[in-house]
């Protein structure tokens, strides 16, 4: 009967070690997604500030949301080694980790402060013995302020 006892304080430690694992491996996903997505949002914002700028003050909203998503997306899509279907954008490996941008781009201009902001939900499918259990859903908001001179 020891045995038995010992095989299940065994079986809980892996569980508990696998757990803590998984755990990791999210947040530092998470963590990795977000601080890219930064880095690729600054270099837009400070590439295109003067266009979105001039665009948002004559009155253009709807161009912001349109050309400047699609290029945003194609230059995160490259920066990042992503592959991108219609509004999904795909990085794959082992586990299959997917990233969808739910509400790509917003410019928002007040006085001369350009704000540009991403938000985007981060799908990490969990699995077990090799099954698919369901899809972690991580929502993310990614913003870039230039004051304009």
């Amino acid at each position: 009967m020891a045995y038995v006892k010992t095989a299940m304080v065994i079986l809980v430690i892996a569980m508990l070690f696998s757990l803590v694992l998984s755990y990791a491996f999210i947040m530092t996903t998470v963590s990795r997604v977000r601080d890219d997505t930064q880095r690729v949002l600054d270099s837009f914002c400070i590439d295109k500030s003067r266009e979105i700028y001039e665009s948002i003050k004559n009155g253009n909203n709807d161009m912001t949301s349109d050309v400047y998503t699609t290029e945003f997306m194609s230059r995160l899509v490259a920066e990042l080694g992503l592959t991108r279907s219609g509004e999904n954008a795909y990085h794959e490996r082992g586990g299959n980790v997917i990233f969808r941008y739910t509400n790509p781009l917003t410019a928002n201009l007040d006085s001369d402060t350009l704000s540009l902001t991403t938000e985007f939900d981060v799908v990490i499918p969990v699995s077990f013995a090799d099954r698919e259990l369901f899809e972690l859903r991580i929502p993310l908001k990614v913003s870039s302020v230039l004051v304009l001179k």
